[in-house]
C-alpha cells in the first residue's frame, strides 16, 4: 500500500470513528425536510373494535398518511404508502366484503401527490413500512428501485406460508416476491439508525403485526419526531394504552407502547399517530413540508 493510499485510508477511519462518536455523545444529525402526504382515509361505522369497550357504535374517520423524509446526503426516504392509488378511481371506497368493518378511499394517488413535489417513484431510494397491512403497504409495488426496511418477523409472516392468517396482503409485494432471495431487502431484527446520524431510526416495535415498527425523525427546526404506524390508533389509545383485541399480540402491542413511551420521553419526541385524524389537523400537508 502506498503512503497515499494509507493517509486516505487512516483519514476515512478518523472520519467514520468521529461520526460514531457524535451520535454516542448526542449529536446527532438532522434530516432536511419531512413531507406529510394525505395516503387515503378508512371510515368505519363502529369506533370501538379500535377502542374496546368505548365508542359502541360510534362511526369515525381514520386518516391514513405516508411521510417523505429528504435526508442530506442519503437522499429521498418513503415511511409507508398508504391505501392503493386504484381507490382513487373509486367514489364510493373500497370495501373487502359486505361485513368488512372498513371502507377505504383515497383521494389522490400517491404518485400525483409525489409529482407535486417532484419526486417521482424511482427517486425513492429507501422505502420503510411501519407494517405490511394494506393501508400502509397499498403502493409498495411502485417503489421498486428503493432498498426496502423491514423486520425479519415480517418478512417471515408476509412470505411464510401463513400471510392469510396475519391478514397481508402479498401481492402489495410483487416486487419482492422474486424466485430466491428478493433483491433490495434489508431484513431488520430490531432497531436501526438508518444512515448512521440518528436523523432516521427505525423502532422495532412488534404487537399490531409480527414486525411492526416505528420510525424517530429528527427535523432541524422541530426536533425529534416519532412516528407511530398503528403502534396505536388515536392519540386517546397512546394516552390510556389501548390496544385492539385483532392486534396479533395484544401483550406484546402494550409492551411495545410503554417502549415507546420511555423512548419519546427520553428523546424528547412528539409523537405523531397515523391515524389520528384530529391531530394531523394540525399539521401542514404536502407540498408544503416540516423542518
Amino acid at each position: 500500500m502506498t503512503m497515499k493510499k494509507m493517509l486516505l485510508s487512516v483519514v476515512t477511519a478518523a472520519l467514520l470513528a468521529a461520526c460514531a462518536a457524535s451520535v454516542r455523545d448526542g449529536m446527532v444529525g438532522t434530516v432536511e425536510r419531512m413531507y406529510v402526504i394525505e395516503c387515503g382515509e378508512n371510515r368505519v361505522n363502529d369506533l370501538s373494535r379500535w377502542t374496546p369497550g368505548v365508542n359502541v357504535g360510534k362511526p369515525h374517520v381514520f386518516a391514513d398518511h405516508c411521510y417523505l423524509i429528504k435526508h442530506p446526503t442519503g437522499g429521498w426516504f418513503l415511511w409507508d404508502t398508504g391505501n392503493p392509488d386504484r381507490y382513487a378511481a373509486m367514489p364510493t371506497g373500497f370495501r373487502a366484503s359486505p361485513t368488512a368493518p372498513i371502507t377505504a378511499f383515497m383521494k389522490k394517488p400517491l404518485v400525483d401527490s409525489l409529482k407535486e413535489i417532484g419526486v417521482a417513484p424511482e427517486d425513492i431510494k429507501h422505502l420503510a413500512m411501519s407494517h405490511s397491512h394494506g393501508d400502509h403497504s397499498g403502493n409498495a409495488n411502485l417503489f421498486t428501485k428503493a432498498l426496502v426496511y423491514m423486520q425479519v418477523s415480517e418478512h417471515e409472516a408476509l412470505f411464510g406460508p401463513d400471510a392469510k392468517k396475519y391478514n397481508l396482503p402479498v401481492a402489495n409485494f410483487e416486487f419482492m416476491n422474486t424466485p430466491g432471495e428478493p433483491a433490495g431487502v434489508r431484513k431488520l431484527n430490531g432497531d436501526l439508525d438508518v444512515f448512521g446520524d440518528g436523523s432516521v431510526v427505525i423502532k422495532s416495535t412488534p404487537g399490531h403485526t409480527p414486525g411492526h415498527q416505528c420510525l424517530l425523525v429528527r427535523l432541524h427546526r422541530r426536533g425529534p419526531v416519532l412516528l407511530t404506524g398503528d403502534l396505536v390508533h388515536l392519540l386517546y389509545s397512546w394516552e390510556n394504552r389501548v390496544v385492539p383485541s385483532f392486534n396479533w399480540d395484544v401483550a406484546e402491542s402494550a409492551r411495545s407502547i410503554d417502549a415507546m413511551k420511555a423512548y419519546a420521553k427520553s428523546t424528547g419526541a412528539q409523537v405523531w399517530v397515523n391515524h389520528d385524524k384530529d391531530q394531523h389537523a394540525l399539521i401542514v400537508k404536502a407540498p408544503l413540508y416540516v423542518d
